[in-house]
């Protein structure tokens, strides 16, 4: 079982910037919590010497504009999902994408901000924020940065995750996945977004973390499938995702 000399729960974005920049010890920013206790639990992290916690930071909050969506980094899969705007957007293709994460359980506890964090390779969710033209909101404590969900890296350990911001746009969506059963994640999967002059693919399974169509591809090669299958399946369900969009 996980050992941590020292928890923290700030009131505030400065306060907790604060203690991820202290170095004199190693500090994890702490939100839902879904991986970072399970590799604390089994030890597979072990650099971390305690935790700071995000619950007091009001993140979990989304808000809606005309024109804008703007989703708390501490806001659960199963917030997003149930909210009437976000989970509403593009034909729901966030609520869709949601459901392939995990079980209930585990959407009641995922947030925005860690999945983005930790930009699992086969994330159909964090793949649909691509193609829906995502923005990722950091804070230094001071001041807000926004950086393309494409282009995204967290600019320093001094600095914390706290928004994705999405226009509200009239979009369809498509959405294609080929995994060994249903409830499990893919092994590639595609999101397509097409209106109001926008035709956007994002894919998942050919790279380190999904990826806008159009890129360069690097597929893995392991026990799910090789990288020739996930290369030739890109394809297929990159052309599902746009004829249902269509």
């Amino acid at each position: 079982m996980a050992i941590l000399a020292e928890y923290h729960k700030p009131q505030s974005v400065a306060e907790a910037v604060a203690l991820l920049r202290r170095t004199d010890v190693r500090l994890r920013p702490l939100a839902g919590g879904s991986q970072l206790v399970g590799a604390l639990e089994t030890r597979t992290l072990k650099a971390v010497d305690g935790v700071v916690d995000l619950a007091g930071l009001g993140l979990h909050r989304i808000f809606a504009t005309i024109a804008l969506l703007r989703i708390g980094a501490t806001a659960t899969l199963s917030d997003v999902s149930s909210h009437s705007v976000a989970g509403a957007l593009a034909g729901g293709i966030l609520r869709r994408t949601a459901a392939c994460e995990g079980p209930v359980n585990l959407r009641n506890a995922a947030t925005v901000g860690g999945l983005i964090a930790c930009a699992e390779m086969d994330s159909e969710f964090y793949a649909a924020l691509l193609a829906l033209n995502a923005s990722v909101i950091v804070s230094d404590g001071r001041h807000e940065t926004s950086i393309p969900l494409p282009v995204f890296a967290l600019p320093s350990s001094h600095h914390l995750i706290i928004a994705v911001t999405l226009p509200i746009r009239t979009l369809r969506a498509g959405h294609a996945r080929i995994a060994r059963t249903p409830s499990d994640r893919c092994i590639v999967a595609a999101v397509a977004v097409m209106g109001d002059g926008v035709e956007r693919v994002a894919l998942c399974g050919v790279g380190e973390r999904p990826l806008l169509a159009g890129g360069a591809l690097t597929p893995p090669d392991n026990w799910k499938g090789s990288a020739e299958y996930r290369l030739a399946m890109a394809d297929v369900v990159r052309h599902r995702a746009l004829t249902e969009a269509r």
